[in-house]
């Protein structure tokens, strides 16, 4: 079989096995299925609000939806795993069918969008877009578009780190859909750049504060007296003590006399 075929059918499968899970687990908040090759078999994560309703009493829910998923989907050895969503506000198709729920409820699409806008950067998302289309009032088609924050809307981030949602809302004009994207808080973006913490070093103590060592406190004295002499007092001047040794002169006269 070709690559490309290969690739359409295992897109084929994915996409079958995803409206199956909606459908069977609508009533437990489904939030989506992470499917993954191990050792042992396949594993098989869901993504739920209320894990009770998925494994069921003593387990009789789960074993029945492991068996189906080996038999009709050809999964080999199936490991179902579930897993609760501790914040619902941050998944985008939980977030979806409940807009979609209020818009059956009878609330316009404007308050139902805003409400629900809030309620998702409350809960700490970086960005939120919100799509209404569909027979919303009157009998023309038209969208209407709620968005804050930051949000990624091409590339390999958007497909990868944006968690996406759709549903509908049957009215009595028609079908309207509801689409959702959001960008979690703890998304890191590959053009965010981060720089990790420098280690704080142990600073040296200088060498002016480091003590000296027993050879140089006994040799400093000595070089002191080597380099500097001690001061010998001043002398007094000469003449000064020449006059004082001088005879008086009555005294000499008389001696000549």
């Amino acid at each position: 079989m070709p690559v490309e075929r290969a690739i359409i059918k295992r897109g084929m499968k994915r996409a079958e096995l995803e409206e199956f899970l909606e459908k069977e687990l609508e009533n437990a908040g489904y939030g989506g299925v992470d499917v993954r090759r191990v050792p042992m078999g396949t594993r098989v994560a869901l993504h739920v609000e209320r894990p009770g309703i998925v494994i069921g009493r003593k387990g009789r829910s789960i074993k029945d939806l492991t068996e189906t998923l080996e038999k009709e989907y050809d999964i080999e050895n199936p490991q179902v795993e579930v897993v609760e969503i501790k914040t619902p506000e941050l998944n985008a198709k939980v977030m979806a069918k409940r807009l979609a729920f209020m818009l059956e409820r009878g609330i316009s699409s404007r308050r139902a969008g805003y409400i629900m806008l809030r309620r998702i950067m409350r809960a700490g998302a970086r960005g939120v877009e919100i799509v209404i289309s569909g027979k919303i009032s009157g009998e023309r088609h038209r969208s209407q578009r709620f968005y804050d924050g930051y949000l990624k809307k091409a590339g390999e981030p958007a497909l990868n780190l944006v968690s996406y949602g759709f549903a509908e809302a049957k009215l009595k004009p028609g079908m309207v859909g509801v689409k959702i994207r959001i960008m979690p808080p703890n998304v890191r973006l590959p053009d965010e750049i981060r720089f990790l913490e420098e280690e704080k070093k142990v600073e040296a103590k200088p060498v002016e504060e480091a003590q000296p060592t027993a050879e140089v406190q006994e040799e400093k004295p000595e070089e002191a007296v080597k380099e500097e002499p001690a001061e010998t007092p001043p002398e007094e001047p000469q003449e000064a003590k020449s006059e004082d040794e001088k005879p008086p002169e009555g005294e000499a006269k008389s001696g000549d006399t």
